[in-house]
């Protein structure tokens, strides 16, 4: 089954709606690649499993529980195709960032369950001040799955008064929610990895957003649930890195399944005989597991923390982020051994082997898993305080 409708979806796990998905990704894997973004059979079964309203209350569509879950989500779609998880991905922060609305926007936004939503944390856009809200304006790059999207979530440099006109000290900052009919993509997204997430430049003329559509990490959170205590940043960390697991995954079993289909007769070894081979699936089967278990455990204890309301320390906060940082490096670095050890085969796209290698140095382009967080968590290790505010939002 690879399309679930909604009614039926409710009755699965987000992690079991997304192996479900897997083959419907797979079997569609060069369409998304050639139009640059999400095949529209893929968007559907996307819509109908809710996954890409995870962050929301349950209400709309929502998970509201552990977020190992979510993790598990990740990894299912990227070791199947990566776009699709990263899109669902980049959903789960837009829907994320609802939590600063106050209930009758939130509801006005998200009200619809079909709709998409994408999202830019770089404040390459002005907010104006005006009579009532404010006027935006401004240019944003690598906004992934802006051609999909119905709602748009763009952080803006906050002007008008006394506020700098610069980003810099005193700077204020705001997420502005702006409808896909003010949105022009500008065809920027010719790459190779992650291809298919259609990563446009987005841009936006004067248009007007009113107060309560715009909000920032210092909003109240009127929903004081235990899913909109979880840490931003770590949780958006952890994610990603569960999209690199999910990619080495499907590098083992593509490397697997070469060894076994590639059997000929005659003098000279096998792929499978190859001693290089065979130590390079034991390596990277271990570090799977290893980095998968270390990732979920330290995420899970910030859940029960949440659960119960405490504050988050420093050094649980450092565990998520090590975790996520260490186990997309250690994947990076595992899947290009793979792609080293499978021979020339690696070079044909024929072999997923080919695309995984280069989606998987895309996602670590990103500035959520970069190594500077390494160094905010030694900080908390070392008993000083980490000086990145994401660290602890």
């Amino acid at each position: 089954m690879n399309n679930t409708k909604s009614s039926e979806a409710l009755t699965l796990s987000p992690s079991e709606s997304a192996k479900n998905i897997q083959a419907l990704a797979i079997a569609h894997r060069e369409e998304t690649e050639s139009a640059r973004k999400l095949a529209p059979s893929i968007v559907e079964a996307l819509k109908n499993n809710q996954l890409f309203k995870l962050a929301l209350p349950k209400y709309l569509g929502g998970w509201e529980d552990n977020p190992v879950e979510t993790l598990k989500v990740y990894e299912s779609l990227a070791s199947a195709e990566t776009s699709v998880a990263w899109i669902v991905w980049n959903n789960h922060l837009a829907c994320t960032f609802g939590r600063f609305l106050n209930t009758e926007s939130l509801n006005e936004i998200y009200k619809n369950p079909n709709d998409v939503y994408a999202n830019s944390t770089r404040p390459e856009g002005v907010a104006n001040i005006v009579e009532g809200g404010y006027l935006v304006s401004g240019r944003w790059s690598l906004v992934s799955g802006c051609e999909l999207a119905d709602w748009f979530v763009l952080r803006c440099l906050v002007t008008g008064g006394d506020l700098p006109t610069k980003l810099g000290p005193g700077a204020k900052l705001k997420l502005m929610y702006i409808p896909k009919e003010k949105v022009k993509v500008i065809d920027t997204w010719k790459v190779g990895g992650l291809r298919g997430t259609g990563s446009h430049d987005i841009e936006i003329e004067e248009t007007f957003v009113k107060d309560s559509f715009a909000v920032d990490f210092e909003s109240n959170v009127e929903n004081n649930s235990a899913y909109n205590r979880l840490p931003i940043g770590a949780i958006n960390a952890s994610g990603c890195a569960a999209m690199t697991l999910g990619l080495l995954s499907g590098a083992i079993d593509e490397l697997t399944n070469m060894c076994m289909k590639r059997i000929t007769p005659g003098k000279n070894p096998d792929l499978r005989d190859r001693l290089t081979v065979q130590t390079a699936l034991a390596k990277a089967k271990t570090i799977l597991a290893a980095h998968r278990t270390q990732l979920h455990n330290e995420v899970n204890v910030i859940w029960e923390e949440s659960l119960k309301e405490n504050t988050f320390t420093d050094v649980q906060l450092a565990n998520v982020w090590a975790a996520s940082c260490e186990a997309a490096t250690s994947a990076r670095t595992m899947i290009s051994e793979i792609y080293a050890v499978a021979g020339t085969s690696s070079l044909y796209s024929k072999f997923r082997i080919e695309r995984i290698h280069r989606d998987v140095h895309a996602v670590l382009q990103h500035g959520i898993i970069q190594p500077h967080w390494m160094n905010q968590a030694g900080m908390a290790y070392v008993g000083l305080k980490p000086t990145a505010a994401m660290f602890w939002i």
